[in-house]
This record gives structure tokens, sequence and C-alpha cells, in this order.
């Protein structure tokens, strides 16, 4: 639960970045190349992010505590996979679909 709580709220940052990006790039592009160009415009930050954060929780999986190991392990991997599947191919996906040109 703590863990699935953490994520949630962690990758909320990842989606408001690439949402705003969309926005912006959304006045002057259709759907598809404003969502492209979003995604290339804050692929880096948030990969670079993503990796800062999935390694600060890795750390965990060192200390004795076997609950703050298992934390730490489930954490990263949510980060990792919240990173580079959710906003990489999902979010795009989504936007592309359910929002229309005008």
């Amino acid at each position: 639960m703590y863990a699935f709580v953490f994520l949630v709220a962690l990758g909320i940052d990842y989606n408001i970045i690439l949402v705003s990006r969309f926005q912006e790039e959304r006045r002057r592009h259709p759907v598809r190349k404003a969502v492209e160009i979003a995604v290339a415009k804050t692929g880096g930050v948030i990969s670079s992010a993503g990796l800062i954060l999935a390694a600060t929780f890795a750390v965990l999986m060192t200390q004795p505590v076997q609950v703050l190991s298992v934390f730490g392990f489930i954490t990263a991997v949510g980060i990792l996979l919240d990173t580079f599947l959710i906003r990489g191919f999902l979010l795009p996906s989504l936007i592309v679909l359910f929002e229309k040109d005008k």
C-alpha cells in the first residue's frame, strides 16, 4: 500500500511536465505533432529525474531491515516502469487517442 501511494504521488509530476508541454505545443500544432514535440522536449528531463529517483529509492535495498529493502525494490522498479513505459508510451498514446483536432 505504501509503495502504491508513493508511486502515484511521485508519478504525477511526470504527467504534469508532459501534459503542460503538450498544451503549449498544442496551440501551434495538430495533436500528433504536439505530442511528438512534447515527448521529445521533456523526455530527457523525465528520464533523468526518473533514474535519479529510482536510484534514490534503490538505496533502501541496502538496508538490513527487510521491509525497507522490499519497499526500495518495489518503488525503484515502479518508478522506472512509470518513467519509461507510462510517460514514454501510454500517456502520449492516450492523448492522441482522446484529444480532438480543432
